[in-house]
């Protein structure tokens, strides 16, 4: 037998197949009916050419074959070369989200006045994240050599804001400044003026439209203004200070005759004494003495007295202390302010309507003041051609008269107008959201009100108890 034939016939008792999924492929061998039926690698490997096998062959099961055939069972002898996809980027941050960043308690949950960590404030070239960069992947093959492709990783979402750049191999994203962050979907730095000591004479006053940090106390007769958030590490003595943002004193406030403090959000310190403030968002305190105070959001008396004796405190909120006056008697007033409900509504339709009188009032003037050009200019015409109830002049007349009918007509509507928007006005009612709860004592001298509505009580002092606004009266509930 030649060898051509001898190959032809080696070639027709190995049947070759691949799997339902087409991921696998497979060798069964045939026996000769007479004498030993060997095959060699070439022949096994001609076997799957045939069949356009040309990828992910495993050498070894071919090898094998070659070696000791197998018969009538069906061997895998190659399968996909599957691709391996790329790796998601990820980005570890270092700074937390502005939501996840809360100032810090001591153990029994009361503030640390000391602990001045409550901005969370970065230093230039300081790392804010590490990034690891997507993958391509890895192609894979078919059983026929064609080109699976691998899935490309998905790119980081780098939170890159203000005031902060990616190192050069893209691996950190650091801050370009000292600041304080501001990290909501972006790592925003704030710039901060940074003062190393007291402000006073060496200083002169602070006015800065970011963020301030003071390392000592700002001086009797000195003023602070911040576009941003302050922060003082020590006393404010009869000073003025004034924030958009939030204020943290490490120590207190002193007001003397002039000090003045305008806060914009919140403020938290240790004490507040004789001092005139206004602060549009919360203030967290441990005792309030002879304070002077409008805050349009809640007060909470937190630290080791937790105590208000004296001055007057006016505020929307819920006032929360362990004792409010003293045993003395000393005067204090507590006033809760009223948010006033109105139909709003109403009142925008009808300044609309009084703004289109006017208007049409206004036009309809002007009219009346060509009509009466037109009356002059007749009546000289008239008196030229000695004509004195001329036509022109009696129609120029019935305009005018219709004209004056109008104009008082407008007037008249907007005296109406007005005197609905003053009715509507009049019909606004005032609801009180605020209260005041007492942990401890409520002494006799403390005098609280509601708008204009004083409550009383008869006893020395009251206990444990929570004075809010309910169906239009006051009502001394128990905490």
């Amino acid at each position: 037998m030649s060898e051509e034939n001898a190959k032809t016939e080696a070639l027709a008792l190995i049947e070759v197949s691949i799997s339902d999924d087409k991921k696998q492929g497979f060798i069964k061998l045939g026996k000769q009916e007479e004498g030993s039926t060997v095959f060699t690698k070439e022949e096994l490997l001609a076997a799957l050419k045939a069949e356009q096998i040309e990828s992910g062959i495993i050498d070894s099961a071919i090898e094998k074959l070659a070696q000791r055939p197998i018969f009538n069972i069906r061997i895998k002898v190659a399968e996909v070369i599957e691709p391996i996809d790329g790796q998601d980027g990820v980005v570890n941050l270092l700074v937390k989200k502005d939501a996840d960043y809360k100032p810090e308690y001591s153990e029994d949950e009361t503030v640390d006045y000391k602990n001045l960590d409550y901005f969370q404030m970065v230093k230039k070239g300081q790392v804010l994240c590490e990034i690891t960069k997507e993958t391509v992947g890895i192609d894979g093959k078919d059983l026929y050599g064609q080109v699976i492709p691998a899935h490309k990783g998905r790119k980081p979402q780098v939170p890159a804001g203000k005031n902060t750049s990616l190192t050069e191999d893209e691996s950190k994203l650091i801050a370009d400044c000292d600041g304080i962050i501001k990290f909501v979907n972006t790592i925003n730095i704030d710039e901060m003026m940074h003062v190393r000591k007291n402000i006073d004479f060496s200083t002169g006053n602070i006015n800065f439209p970011g963020d301030v940090t003071i390392d000592g106390d700002v001086s009797s007769g000195f003023s602070v203004k911040a576009g941003g958030n302050l922060i003082i590490k020590g006393v404010v003595e009869d000073a003025k200070i004034e924030a958009v943002g939030n204020v943290a004193i490490a120590k207190g406030i002193y007001g003397g005759n002039t000090g003045n403090v305008i806060v914009g959000k919140d403020l938290r310190c240790n004490y507040i004494e004789n001092a005139i403030l206004h602060v549009d968002g919360d203030i967290t305190v441990d005792y309030i003495i002879d304070g002077k105070i409008t805050c349009n959001g809640n007060i909470y008396l937190s630290g080791s007295k937790e105590l208000i004796v004296g001055g007057e405190i006016q505020l929307l909120g819920e006032l929360v202390a362990r004792d409010i006056g003293n045993e003395r008697e000393y005067p204090t007033i507590i006033r809760i302010l009223g948010k006033k409900t109105i139909d709003q509504a109403e009142i925008d339709r009808l300044r609309i309507k009084e703004a289109e009188t006017r208007q049409q009032l206004q036009e309809t003037n002007e009219k009346e003041v060509q009509i009466n050009g037109l009356l002059l200019a007749q009546e000289k015409k008239d008196m030229l051609s000695r004509n004195h109830n001329s036509p022109a002049m009696e129609q120029i007349g019935m305009l005018k008269k219709q004209i004056d009918r109008q104009v008082l007509l407008y007037k008249k509507e907007i005296e109406e107008i007005e005197k609905a928007i003053a009715y509507v006005e009049k019909k606004a009612s005032i609801s009180y959201y605020g209260s005041v709860s007492v942990k401890r004592k409520l002494y006799r001298g403390t005098r609280i009100y509601f708008g204009e509505m004083p409550f009383s009580f008869e006893y020395d002092c009251l206990e444990h108890c929570k004075i809010y606004w309910d169906n239009d009266d006051i009502v001394n509930g128990m905490m």
